[in-house]
């Protein structure tokens, strides 16, 4: 059937009639980019009923339409025909780009036609959506897309549409993310996951800039009309035409949600729709708004949609039909080989040619684990070079907690040199500042939407704070002028957030520790104990937040085993991986740390569910005590681990015989399972050609 903007059933009926010859025919289908055995197979149709017919070829015809975008198809069809010299059929049936002059004149509303609405869409992008600012400190730096190192990768499916354990890397990266087929034709519907920080968002301003300016080659090139609408913008009541006029065309004054959804519904074919930030929607539980059926592929079911979200919501499109529909892709951020690019380029300009450019950076990352996973995300990996380059990242930095401070005190340093000398921040105002803001992250994480997006509102009682934790470049704020917002007089918008989550999550973490050590810690429930009780339904959710309070103070850190401990929402793994995780962050952990993380252990088997790098440097960061039982630990069961993890936790327990872990291998596209391991780890991760099933070997007890 063929989408609105697309060549309908009728001309590529009509066409097939026309097409004379078997070498027309062949000629056409190499040009549209059929292989000759499929060609032959279409021939063969042809010739099946004793006569020679045109079923083939209009089978042929049709196969192809559902691989292209419909604003693609009059363009490509043309091509293919003028270059399998078949011209007059080319201006028999495809006049020029009338359908496209045709199109852009169609009119949405009285007064706004598809073209005058691309071109608002257009200067709308380029001036707020496209502006990625890249340096906290800088509010005049920001993202070259042309320089994008992010990869992408792609959840491949079986023929029967569902899900594989494979991955596959997409070569173009975000280039590629619209115009990637599956299994021949292009998905209706894709989702594309990552951590905060990652570059969702980013990777949707290049797609939208790529929209703008008509890249060329891109499935994006030829398409009228692009709608990205942000979640975080929106309440559980808005309708998809109400978010995407009060987002993108809000001065249309005869305009209204119900004439918008009109027009897309009849034209879905040239019509591409970006919802970017799932996690951030507090509809997604309810049936409210027709966004949702957007979402669940009941609205709109012909027009393309890309929706981003945090990995915690995966699970809901793994639901009914949505894992056949979607096609799941993945924002890897940078590849340790993408990351020591991006380092080599920073110091190039300044280093001395007879040393290496950032090696010492790049020594102290080997060492790093947890810093090293940092830099995974382009942001950090920005500002670590800064912070190393001004001899502002000391060596001894192991942990997060400690990173995030020192990327405190750069931001004040730099804030400082911007101002004049009567308001500089001290180290000890920059605590005060963070605390105070604090409160106020802590406030928006505990939010049932776990608020990322602030307004003035917010900052009512501290309204200094927030011009000095801008002035810092911690947090930024925008202001946006729209002539009116619904249900209201007002005709600005101001919106406040972190620089990154991790940042807000870091800043509610050091606010939690300051309360508790300085205030309510010789209470018997102090407001970390609280927390812990408000959270431990879903405190997987908070992982961040307990780390960076955990790393804050060792004694904090016990307090939020104990909780741990005594949490009968987790199971054992989950239990065991956490309190690891928030070991990652502490430093010499000596003393009541050993019993409790020691009650979550059985002597004999570790098992955990998707372990992480905390993970690995929690269990090096034990105490001597009880790494020396670790040895005795004879069996390991493990979920969703990447190799690296998967070294560092074999390399903590040396005695393990019994392995069931099942690894994922981004790098190579491929997941692979190891079971009753195993050989040497050089050769399981060095030499080993990863492959999708289960490894049955046997490893001696070494030593």
């Amino acid at each position: 059937m063929a989408m609105q903007g697309g060549v309908s059933d009728d001309l590529l009926s009509k066409l097939a009639e026309d097409i004379e010859t078997s070498d027309q025919m062949e000629d056409l289908g190499r040009k549209l980019g059929f292989k000759v055995a499929e060609i032959n197979r279409y021939i063969e149709t042809n010739r099946m009923e004793g006569r020679v017919t045109c079923k083939g070829t209009r089978a042929m015809l049709f196969d192809w339409r559902q691989t292209v975008e419909p604003c693609n198809q009059h363009i490509r069809l043309k091509k293919a025909l003028i270059d399998a010299k078949l011209v007059m059929f080319a201006d028999t049936y495809i006049k020029e780009t009338s359908c496209f002059r045709d199109i852009y004149r169609e009119k949405i509303s009285e007064s706004l036609t598809v073209q005058q609405c691309r071109e608002k869409l257009e200067n709308r992008y380029l001036n707020q959506l496209c502006k990625i600012q890249m340096k906290p400190w800088d509010h005049t730096d920001y993202a070259e897309f042309e320089d994008m190192h992010t990869v992408v990768t792609m959840v491949k499916k079986d023929a029967h549409g569902k899900d594989t354990k494979t991955r596959k890397i997409l070569q173009g990266s975000v280039a590629e993310i619209f115009s990637t087929k599956v299994n021949g034709r292009l998905p209706a519907r894709i989702l594309i996951s990552a951590p905060a920080g990652r570059g969702k968002t980013t990777a949707v301003a290049k797609m939208a800039y790529d929209w703008v300016h008509r890249e060329k080659g891109s499935a994006l090139e030829h398409l009228p009309l692009l709608f990205v609408v942000k979640f975080r913008n929106t309440s559980k009541l808005t309708s998809i035409g109400e978010a995407i006029k009060s987002q993108l065309l809000s001065d249309v004054d005869d305009l209204t949600a119900e004439g918008l959804e009109s027009f897309i519904r009849k034209n879905q074919g040239i019509c591409h729709i970006i919802l970017d930030g799932l996690d951030e929607y507090a509809g997604i539980s309810s049936s409210i708004s027709n966004i949702v059926s957007v979402i669940r592929w009941k609205e709109f079911p012909q027009c393309r949609v890309l929706v981003t979200t945090r990995p915690h919501l995966e699970n809901f499109f793994n639901q009914q039909e949505l894992s056949k529909v979607y096609t799941k892709m993945w924002i890897e951020g940078f590849s340790r080989a993408s990351s020591r690019e991006y380092i080599d380029k920073f110091f190039a300009p300044t280093s001395n040619p007879s040393s290496k450019p950032g090696h010492g950076l790049k020594v102290y990352l080997d060492n790093q684990p947890l810093i090293d996973e940092l830099v995974k995300t382009p942001l950090f990996c920005l500002m670590i070079c800064h912070l190393w380059s001004e001899a502002q990242l000391d060596s001894d930095t192991t942990n997060q907690t400690e990173l995030l401070d020192s990327v405190n005190v750069f931001l004040m340093h730099h804030a400082n040199a911007r101002s004049k000398p009567i308001v500089k921040i001290t180290p000890k105002k920059l605590k005060k500042i963070i605390s105070q803001l604090g409160e106020i992250a802590l406030t928006g994480l505990l939010d049932d939407a776990k608020k990322l997006v602030f307004t003035p509102h917010d900052f009512r009682k501290v309204p200094a704070v927030l011009d000095r934790a801008c002035e810092l470049g911690i947090v930024s704020k925008a202001t946006v002028y729209i002539k009116c917002l619904p249900q209201s007089n007002e005709t600005t918008s101001t919106t406040i957030e972190f620089y990154h989550k991790l940042a807000q999550e870091h800043s509610a973490g050091k606010f939690l520790a300051d309360q508790t050590y300085h205030f309510l810690l010789r209470l018997k429930i102090s407001r970390l104990d609280r927390l812990l009780h408000q959270i431990k339904a879903n405190i997987g959710d908070y992982e961040n937040l307990i780390r960076f309070t955990s790393g804050s103070d060792n004694s904090l850190c016990i307090r939020i085993m104990e909780s741990l401990l005594a949490n009968s929402c987790l199971n054992e793994s989950e239990r065991y991986r956490i309190i690891l995780d928030c070991s990652s962050e502490t430093k010499g952990t000596e003393g009541n740390v050993s019993s409790l993380v020691q009650r979550c252990v059985n002597a004999q088997s570790i098992v955990l569910k998707a372990p992480t790098i905390y993970t690995v440097v929690g269990m090096q960061n034990l105490p001597k005590q009880l790494k020396r039982e670790l040895p005795s630990v004879t069996k390991l069961a493990a979920e969703k681990v990447t190799s690296q993890s998967y070294e560092g936790v074999l390399l903590s327990i040396p005695g393990v015989r019994d392995i069931d872990v099942s690894i994922d291998v981004p790098e190579t596209s491929n997941t692979f399972q190891n079971n009753a391991a195993s050989r040497p780890m050089n050769y399981m991760l060095g030499q080993h050609s990863p492959q999708t099933g289960r490894l049955n070997q046997e490893r001696p007890l070494e030593g």
